[in-house]
């Protein structure tokens, strides 16, 4: 019985002490900084003019030309939403959907609307520690940037 004890006390203090020494991730600017070094010409860490809708748009019935914005102008409407990763950085990337199946001017069913997509780098959280911190690796991800008119 003394041995049980004295083993459950020992897996319990080994596993107390194991908590410890968890990995952490490492700081958005060193992330930053990683990101910028692996790929200089990352538009991910710029200042995006894209800014997601509060709520999801609907396909319009025509295009509306009096908007500012060249994604309410295009016969291939687009907004954009947030995709989120918590193992990735940047965590939040905006990209772009398609409001509609098909073209807004367009009578045709043979036209329809689709996503033009773009790889970006990003880098991903490996299950590898170093020095106390989670070790991230560069990827490159598709992410849609607007949306297009095409024959199908």
């Amino acid at each position: 019985m003394k041995k049980l004890m004295l083993a459950v006390i020992l897996l319990l203090s080994f596993t107390a002490c194991e908590g410890q020494h968890r990995c952490k991730d490492p700081s958005e600017e060193h992330l930053k900084q990683k990101l910028l070094r692996l790929s200089p010409d990352s538009l991910l860490l710029s200042k995006s003019d894209h800014v997601p809708e509060t709520k999801l748009k609907k396909c319009p019935t025509s295009v509306n030309t009096s908007s500012e914005l060249i994604q309410d102008r295009s016969i291939s409407p687009w907004s954009y939403r947030i995709n989120k990763d918590l193992n990735r950085y940047p965590q939040k990337i905006v990209e772009a959907y398609c409001l509609c199946k098909g073209c807004v001017t367009s009578k045709e069913s043979s036209m329809v609307s689709e996503p033009f997509y773009k790889e970006v780098p990003v880098l991903y959280k490996s299950l590898k520690c170093k020095k106390s911190r989670y070790v991230y690796k560069l990827r490159y991800i598709r992410i849609a940037q607007f949306c297009i008119c095409r024959f199908h």
